[in-house]
């Protein structure tokens, strides 16, 4: 491995970096994601960004956009629509009428079709819309590299500050609201973060390994009985791993990125996921080590 980063490890160094990088936020982030069982955020907001990263690439074709203009606009309409989702999904909450699940299914399912529509229509940039949605080594930028470590830098720095605020208000929001814990606002901060990492990883990335490495590493690190605090340290590191052994197997086999470190974050999930099973089945007391009951008097 490291004869592998010694060899490509200067011409892939910024996308190697950022797709590690956006793993470990993506993965910390992810351990809410799946506990909350709001999965399709994920998915909605990875289309969602998607449909900004699109639709920049057509109004800079039909405008004739470039420069430092046009390399902003692709993450800043990736953000915003993706911030139109979160704080509508706030503001909605639970409404009997309309509820987070019908807004979820419309914010996956037309931005999915929008993007479909458009494509063609950008057709000398249809390989970069193609590498939006399924991730490719040559779109990172040195911009989108500095960009996804300050947005992670952020989510790390706002846990390790309001970290037990956060699980509490994720887990039991009940009992939450009753303590006097912000719920709304730290739902609002939580999901805020989770628009601005997707956006930005979105552009860099694709949609397909964003919405891979936020669910996959969470799925695992959950399937270990360690404690909290330690699931999300996992999750992170297996987010960043998935990010770094999933670009090396692209770039050893000629596969899709996107898809490689997608296939890694599965792997390493099925693989926790079994030591998880081994470490509860080896605490277990046996039978025979089993404390013996009391006769009961007859």
């Amino acid at each position: 491995m490291f004869e592998f980063l010694a060899l490509y490890g200067d011409l892939y160094r910024d996308p190697i970096l950022t797709a590690m990088i956006a793993g470990l936020g993506l993965g910390l982030l992810g351990v809410y994601v799946v506990s909350r069982r709001i999965v399709f955020v994920s998915a909605a907001l990875s289309q969602t960004s998607a449909l900004g990263v699109t639709i920049a690439f057509y109004l800079s074709a039909q405008l004739g956009l470039a420069g430092l203009l046009a390399e902003l606009l692709a993450p800043a309409l990736a953000i915003l629509l993706s911030t139109i989702v979160v704080f509508s999904l706030v503001w909605l909450g639970e409404r009997p009428t309309l509820g987070r699940d019908a807004l979820l299914g419309v914010a996956f399912i037309v931005p999915t079709a929008l993007v479909l529509l458009l494509g063609p229509l950008i057709a000398h940039e249809l390989h970069e819309v193609e590498a939006v949605l399924h991730g490719s080594a040559v779109l990172v930028r040195e911009s989108d590299l500095y960009a996804i470590l300050g947005a992670t830098l952020l989510v790390v720095v706002t846990q390790l500050v309001a970290f037990r605020a956060f699980v509490f208000a994720s887990l039991d929001p009940l009992v939450a609201r009753t303590q006097g814990v912000p719920v709304r606002r730290l739902d609002a901060i939580l999901f805020g973060a989770i628009a601005l990492l997707t956006g930005l990883s979105t552009r860099a990335l694709g949609a397909l390994p964003t919405f891979g490495l936020t669910v996959l590493p969470a799925i695992g690190a959950l399937g270990l009985n360690v404690g909290l605090k330690w699931v999300f340290i996992i999750a992170a590191t297996s987010g960043a791993a998935s990010g770094l052994l999933g670009y090396m197997l692209a770039l050893a086999t000629d596969w899709s990125v996107g898809a490689s470190q997608t296939l890694v974050a599965a792997l390493l999930a099925l693989l926790l996921r079994a030591l998880g099973m081994l470490l509860n089945r080896g605490a277990r007391p046996t039978p025979s080590s089993a404390p013996p009951e009391k006769a009961r008097p007859a």
